[in-house]
């Protein structure tokens, strides 16, 4: 079983006898023996890459910058009038996993035997169900090309936001981490020794010096203890998040959190009015567009609203009233209304994505300003008052002398 996995196979790049590029994966002994077989096909070969059978199932999703480039290349080249084929076939990737590679070649062969593109996507695996449900939707509209386009576009501004706020997030915690570094050294090696110091001493301790030594002698005599604890407490965060009930509330609790809880909530409501507007502008019926939206979203607190919503469509209410009474923000309430009244809520969708898209971007902003010096006096604090706990016992015996 370990040597099958561990058998490569070869995939290969080349123009045949009439000038077309193509491809293929091919088991070889060595790539020179692939080379001779496909020069003796009349194929001219331009890139010969080995496979090893493992790589058919890893890595087991794609990277957020590899769907961007892929979504991009494949939305222009489609614009450009190609055929779907041609564009799968002329797709230039730098820097991709073998498994991407080999993924798009079992495309091109799925196409080939007659299957949609949308299929092929879902039997890959390697492609998000809500990019596929999106694939499907362009297909049955004939739009899949501005589709793509539009799925680029926010994969794009999605990885352009969180490198900068990961970018701007680097020096604060390097910060804390240096800060937490420091008073772990002052903890572990300065405060036992000062402890046995005071020990020889008949003054009476600060108190702030003596919660100081009591968590020192605690860190060091209870360290697994509190490894234990904290894993513990950990499990049972994970158990709680695997409860609807529990996890309901933990959503709505950490909704309110003002700053990182904020950005989940805009973040969440803005991928929800993404998929729905992309997918009702592209002909899908609205109880379907709700329920693709259900499965992207990663908030249970949504996909239990649009349960009810959905239901509550069937009963033949309207999805402005259903609104209403979930207690959606005001402007979503107001635009649905609006659309709802023109017959245009694909429109509203869509202005609810910008809505809360801009809202993401300025509140990403405002977290990033707040966080360095957030953190800076955190750790200011801190270290701060451990100095003052080591040094006030010597501040006092100094005024008795």
């Amino acid at each position: 079983m370990l040597a099958f996995f561990l058998q490569p196979n070869f995939l290969w790049y080349g123009i045949d006898a009439f000038g077309v590029e193509c491809n293929g994966v091919r088991e070889c002994e060595s790539s020179s023996q692939l080379h001779s077989q496909l020069m003796l096909e009349g194929i001219e070969v331009v890139k010969i890459r080995r496979f090893f059978q493992w790589q058919r199932v890893y890595p087991k999703k794609l990277a957020a910058a590899d769907v961007q480039s892929l979504l991009g290349q494949w939305a222009q080249l489609l614009s450009s009038g190609l055929p779907l084929l041609s564009c799968i076939r002329l797709v230039q990737l730098e820097n991709v996993s073998n498994r991407l590679r080999y993924e798009l070649i079992k495309l091109q062969d799925s196409l080939l035997a007659g299957e949609s593109f949308s299929k092929a996507l879902a039997h890959s695996g390697l492609f998000e169900p809500i990019l596929v449900k999106l694939v499907a939707a362009g297909e049955a509209s004939g739009e899949l090309s501005e589709l793509l386009s539009q799925v680029h576009a926010q994969k794009s501004r999605q990885i352009e936001l969180k490198r900068k706020l990961l970018r701007s997030l680097f020096m604060p915690i390097l910060t804390l981490m240096s800060g937490f570094c420091v008073c772990l050294v002052i903890i572990y090696l300065v405060v036992p020794k000062v402890a046995n110091l005071y020990a020889t001493s008949s003054h009476k301790l600060p108190a702030l010096t003596s919660w100081l030594l009591e968590l020192s002698s605690v860190g060091s005599n209870e360290l697994l203890l509190l490894l234990t604890l904290v894993l513990t407490t950990y499990g049972i965060a994970l158990w709680l998040w695997s409860k609807k009930t529990a996890r309901l509330k933990l959503e709505w609790i950490f909704w309110r959190i003002p700053g990182l809880g904020r950005l989940v909530f805009l973040h969440a409501h803005a991928d929800l009015f993404l998929v729905l507007s992309l997918t009702l502008n592209a002909g899908v019926p609205l109880i379907t567009c709700l329920e693709l939206a259900k499965k992207s979203s990663r908030s249970l607190r949504i996909k239990r609203d649009i349960e009810d919503i959905v239901l509550k469509l069937n009963q033949g209410q309207k999805i402005s009233l259903i609104i209403g009474v979930l207690g959606w923000p005001p402007q979503v309430l107001q635009l649905i209304r609006v659309g709802e009244a023109s017959g245009k809520l694909g429109v509203s969708f869509t202005q609810l994505h910008h809505y809360f898209e801009v809202q993401v971007s300025n509140q990403s902003v405002w977290l990033e300003q707040l966080i360095e010096p957030l953190l800076l006096l955190l750790v200011a604090t801190f270290v701060g008052l451990i100095l003052i706990a080591l040094y006030l016992p010597l501040f006092e015996m100094g005024q008795m002398m």
